[in-house]
């Protein structure tokens, strides 16, 4: 009797060392280390730097990304994002379609009876704003445009002329307390419509072969237009 106790004890004693080491092993191998990744996953980039480019993919600052989206800003905006396996994120404008298109041939006359033929604007670099005097950001910008013309207005190869519609008695009296350098042509719609264009202001440079090399609204890349200025002045 006392060996046939002593059996059932060892047996059972067997028994939950068996299941012990059976529980053991299922646990270790239900419960993943926790350095481990999931097999076959990656992690996406985390975002770095931001990348603006123009329609030629040249990176371009800021600044200009801002002028240029907003250069036809009633047209429906086509900048392309992509996230970058380095984790860059990369703006790509679209181009701007007035630039590279020739100008309509201009004829004017200023305020002060200065007349320019087509002919007469022939081969000059012509810097053109589109403004009216209830415009805030006509008004805003025209401390930085006098500045431009004070820069390069002596160079005879280059001519600064702001249209506006108001005629010419309401621009005289705003001239006689605001200032504004450029060529002054009052009463211009027929000529601003022309152009084709929606919302003030418009600052245009024509180059010496007549085609349009910068359309935009307002500027914040003030470097850039001028830039833009310059490599026309320096042109054949």
């Amino acid at each position: 009797m006392q060996k046939n106790f002593k059996s059932y004890i060892l047996r059972g004693l067997g028994i939950f060392a068996a299941v012990v080491v059976l529980l053991s092993t299922q646990a270790c191998g239900q419960a993943p280390s926790p350095a481990q990744e999931p097999v076959g996953k990656t992690q996406p980039p985390k975002p770095g730097k931001t990348v603006f480019l123009d329609s030629d993919g040249n990176e371009i600052s800021n600044n200009e990304f801002v002028d240029i989206r907003m250069a036809n800003f009633h047209a429906k905006d086509a900048t392309k994002m992509a996230l970058l396996e380095d984790g860059t994120v990369e703006f790509r404008l679209q181009a701007v379609p007035q630039e590279g298109t020739l100008a309509p041939p201009l004829a004017l006359t200023t305020i002060d009876g200065r007349t320019f033929s087509a002919d007469d604007l022939k081969g000059k670099v012509l810097v053109l704003n589109f403004w009216f005097i209830g415009c805030p950001g006509c008004l805003e910008e025209m401390p930085k445009l006098n500045a431009a013309m004070q820069k390069f207005g002596a160079n005879w190869n280059v001519l600064f002329i702001a249209l506006t519609f108001d005629p010419i008695p309401k621009l005289k009296r705003f001239l006689a307390r605001e200032k504004f350098d450029y060529l002054m042509v009052a009463g211009a719609e027929s000529t601003l419509n022309r152009f084709h264009f929606t919302g003030y202001p418009k600052n245009i440079v024509i180059g010496k072969d007549g085609k349009i090399v910068y359309w935009r609204s307002t500027i914040s890349a003030w470097e850039k237009f001028d830039s833009v200025i310059q490599a026309e002045i320096d042109k054949n």
